[in-house]
């Protein structure tokens, strides 16, 4: 797995996720989720056109520092996911809870 992050207007950073997000990468995956709101920046879109697979343990990583940036005054919202990983966002029905974008555009108006 690897990951990098764009700034982008209102102060929006994006984390583009490249790779299955399975096991011991979700822990990876939670890190750099949470290093960003540790290094400021509050509003997040993570990026997951290019992550074929996520598991249970993505899952829980992404619910865990969606909560943290609600607390913290901030927004997590999600960028484009592939088919896949929709479909078990859908049966989770974590669909209905987190925000989901299928555009850039979209997901940083989620901020205005």
């Amino acid at each position: 797995m690897n990951f990098d992050t764009t700034t982008r207007e209102q102060n929006v950073t994006v984390l583009h996720i490249e790779g299955k997000i399975i096991g011991n990468t979700a822990d990876t995956f939670q890190r750099a989720m949470e290093r960003q709101l540790k290094e400021g920046n509050r509003n997040l879109v993570v990026a997951l056109m290019d992550v074929p697979l996520i598991d249970s343990s993505a899952l829980g990583a992404i619910i865990l520092t969606v909560q943290s940036f609600r607390e913290s005054g901030g927004k997590l919202v999600l960028l484009n996911p592939q088919r896949a990983v929709r479909d078990i966002l859908e049966v989770t029905h974590l669909a209905t809870v987190l925000e989901i974008y299928d555009t850039e555009e979209s997901a940083l108006s989620a901020f205005s």
